[in-house]
């Protein structure tokens, strides 16, 4: 054999070696398995997207929510402060109404009202009462009602003392 039909015999060999060597890399268990790991990674790439578009609305829901609930504070805040004022407005109505029939009994019948105090013996509406204020108001009170019990309601057309006669309690004070 000659030495030019040897390197032409080894060059086509090298050439079918690399021919074969590429079919069997695309289609042997290699390409299949590269196949695979690209949809994988094709897949958890639309995952990792869908999962991403459900976490910004996760988060767009929970801003909501939360402005919803600051919302919500304000308003609670706003009605007890209301409900504050008005009940404050209607306890020195009240105040105001009891001393005007407290000066008006004590006036037209000072002999049937020995029960009845010139106003009433509470601090001053406006200021918050703190804990040793309430057990003052408690104290104030519970004299109160010792002060009637020592001095009964008479009646007015006997004047003689009317021990059966419904007494209604002082007002308590807020």
């Amino acid at each position: 054999m000659s030495p030019d039909l040897i390197g032409y015999l080894v060059a086509a060999g090298l050439a079918v070696a690399v021919a074969a060597f590429l079919v069997g890399r695309l289609t042997g268990g290699g390409a299949t398995r590269r196949r695979e790991l690209e949809e994988q990674l094709a897949d958890a790439h639309e995952e990792n997207s869908r999962v991403a578009a459900e976490m910004e609305d996760l988060l767009e829901q929970l801003a909501a929510a939360r402005d919803e609930h600051a919302a919500y504070r304000l308003n609670v805040v706003d009605h007890f402060s209301g409900t504050s004022d008005l009940l404050r407005d209607l306890t020195v109505q009240y105040r105001s109404v009891y001393e005007h029939l407290t000066k008006g009994a004590s006036t037209l019948c000072p002999e049937g009202f020995v029960g009845l105090t010139e106003g009433l013996p509470v601090p001053e509406i406006a200021e918050p009462s703190a804990e040793s204020e309430r057990e003052e108001e408690v104290v104030s009170y519970e004299e109160l009602e010792r002060e009637e019990e020592a001095a009964p309601y008479e009646s007015a057309e006997s004047g003689a003392v009317d021990d059966d006669s419904e007494r209604d309690a002082p007002p308590l004070s807020l």
